[in-house]
């Protein structure tokens, strides 16, 4: 494998709010090109479980979820097991910790989908998901927030249907969970507003 890896590190699969099965959306992460990806649904981890049996020498599942704690989303990587949903987020990051994982607060800023908003300031996150395959943040401002907050700043299409992975992936070293927490990653976005409002009716409304 190359020295840096394409991987999409937000996903969710029929297991949650998604409409592909995981093995699907491995098949497609590979025939797009990318090198790797995490599942990481909504307070479930057996998709992305089920996920690693389609793992390669060529190609990275990493195991993962996304916890919706009392204050917002977390994205949960590196870990084996659910983390209770609904705790506060400060103790879903030391749960996550312990289990040997990264937390990483999920489109922090977009309050529809139950961002932490301001607490990425003040919470142990090890890194923050400003590119979101879903935001419509100006990329300004996102620069000016990567400025503030002081910590690695990382993106995930957010995919909840099969043509979406890959929007938005990140280019890491092969221990991707090392290269998140010590911001040894580039963002590559591809989205766009139209983009947005498409996928948005497509997942949620069954249209286009």
């Amino acid at each position: 494998m190359s020295s840096k890896m394409k991987i999409d590190i937000h996903t969710h699969s029929t297991y949650s709010d998604g409409y592909n099965t995981p093995k699907e959306m491995v098949e497609y992460a590979m025939k797009i090109g990318l090198d790797g990806l995490a599942i990481t649904d909504h307070n479930e981890i057996k998709g992305s479980l089920e996920a690693l049996k389609y793992s390669t020498r060529d190609f990275t599942v990493v195991p993962g979820v996304e916890v919706s704690s009392h204050e917002g989303h977390i994205l949960c990587l590196g870990i084996m097991e659910n983390v209770d949903k609904y705790l506060p987020a400060a103790e879903v990051i030391d749960r996550v910790h312990d289990l040997g994982g990264i937390a990483i607060a999920a489109h922090p800023f977009d309050r529809l989908r139950s961002g932490v908003g301001d607490l990425i300031y003040e919470l142990d996150f090890d890194a923050v998901e400003l590119y979101n395959g879903h935001t419509l943040l100006s990329t300004r401002r996102l620069e000016k927030i990567a400025k503030e907050i002081n910590k690695p700043v990382t993106g995930g299409s957010d995919a909840h249907i099969m043509d979406d992975i890959g929007c938005v992936y990140i280019k890491v070293g092969d221990d991707v969970l090392d290269s998140i927490k010590k911001g040894r990653i580039e963002i590559v976005s591809n989205i766009s507003k139209l983009r947005i409002i498409k996928g948005f009716l497509k997942s949620r409304l069954g249209l286009l």
